[in-house]
């Protein structure tokens, strides 16, 4: 008959001595304490002390039982002449399950009639659980494909791109209703500088909440460029900051404000903007970009009209069509718009204002009409056209007639 294993219950003994230790360490830091919370604490103490206690003996006669029943199972294995096996433990029953696996003393069951010297060859089978999972992944493709693909249930990559830039169109078209309802719209080709104490003191609000974080309360420059100085990396007339500031400039961190400010009050910010010229800020930042001068009697906006309207066209493609046509005109989802090859038009300036504002039916390219006056969509083609000859990181294969 075994004896009994102590040494268990003595590595308990161990850890509660431990505890106990810990447990007095804490007591001593309590009297720096009040008398309730020292009470408190006392009490805590005694209740875990006591737990644990509970445990280690609950353990401990658990062990005892464990080898009662193991030594009767040894003595009637004995009198069987058989030798005892170990019983299995819960989790080792959960194993053989999950996994459908064949003890040693069972594998001339499961072994084949293959031998390469000396080594046998097992019948296992795949476990369960690897099993399941592989016919779970062939019901999600099947589930998949007839939701996407076969009723529509859920729009693809493309369709999603429709819906998200018709979702914008419809949010642009509100915001222009909403201004027209409210007296406040204005169109912005007749865009101007202003020196009404109305327009500076709304754009100064929306700057101090808005613009200050990155370019300084004064305009002095932070992370954003210095703007009370006369270089501008994207344009200093009107037009120019009007147009950075509605399109943003993603690959600088300069975020579009388009969907949050109406065209109001980025008018406003962009004229408060132009008032902080010639101011003198605090700590201001050293200048960055080319040096812009006003010329005489324009107002910033006659003489730089056309370099505005480019600018304003490669912040808009850069935001909007760069998502098919890549950045750099490469094409992607869209055509190639370095190349000699269209697809959709003739290649010409009204070609190209034609797709642009009319879209073509049965692609991701939409109608930018609703969203662009006819001023922009006619710098946005010239942009386009300025892309032809440039060489492109991935350019994609030609496509459509090739136009000379």
């Amino acid at each position: 008959m075994n004896k009994f294993n102590f040494k268990p219950a003595a590595g308990y003994a161990k850890g509660l001595f431990v505890l106990l230790m810990v447990f007095m360490a804490s007591g001593t830091y309590a009297q720096g304490t009040t008398a309730s919370n020292s009470t408190l604490l006392v009490a805590v103490i005694v209740v875990a002390v006591v737990a644990i206690i509970v445990l280690l003996v609950s353990i401990y006669t658990l062990q005892v039982l464990n080898i009662v029943l193991r030594t009767e199972e040894e003595r009637k294995a004995k009198e069987q002449g058989v030798e005892a096996k170990p019983a299995l433990t819960l989790w080792q029953r959960f194993l053989k399950v999950v996994n459908r696996r064949v003890d040693i003393e069972e594998e001339d069951s499961i072994l084949l009639d293959h031998d390469y010297d000396g080594i046998k060859e097992l019948d296992n089978h795949l476990p369960p659980w690897w099993t399941y999972l592989f016919y779970v992944t062939i019901a999600f493709g099947v589930v998949y494909v007839i939701a996407y693909h076969i009723t529509g249930t859920f729009p693809l990559q493309e369709q999603e791109y429709e819906i998200e830039m018709a979702e914008a169109a419809a949010m642009a078209e509100a915001r222009m209703a909403e201004a027209a309802a409210s007296g406040t719209a204005f169109d912005e080709a007749d865009l101007e500088v202003t020196t009404d104490p109305d327009i500076l003191a709304s754009g100064a609000k929306i700057f101090a909440q808005q613009c200050a974080v990155c370019h300084k309360p004064d305009g002095g420059g932070d992370i954003g460029p210095n703007l009370t100085d006369d270089y501008w990396i994207h344009g200093g007339d009107i037009k120019s900051i009007y147009t950075t500031i509605k399109v943003g400039v993603p690959d600088k961190g300069m975020i579009s404000w388009e969907s949050m400010l109406s065209p109001t009050q980025i008018r406003d910010v962009a004229n408060f903007v132009k008032s902080l010229q010639g101011t003198t800020p605090a700590v201001a930042k050293a200048p960055q970009g080319e040096l812009y001068k006003e010329e005489a009697g324009s107002g910033g906006a006659t003489a730089a009209d056309e370099e505005a309207g480019l600018a304003e066209a490669k912040g808009i493609f850069t935001t909007i069509c760069a998502a098919c046509h890549m950045p750099d005109g490469g094409g992607m989802i869209g055509p190639n718009l370095t190349d000699k090859y269209w697809k959709n038009n003739d290649g010409s300036l009204e070609g190209i204002i034609g797709t642009i504002t009319n879209g073509v039916a049965g692609t991701t390219m939409i109608p930018y009409n609703s969203m662009y006056n006819a001023g922009q969509i006619e710098a946005l083609a010239k942009y386009v056209l300025s892309l032809q000859g440039t060489t492109p990181a991935n350019p994609k294969a030609p496509e459509g007639e090739l136009i000379e």
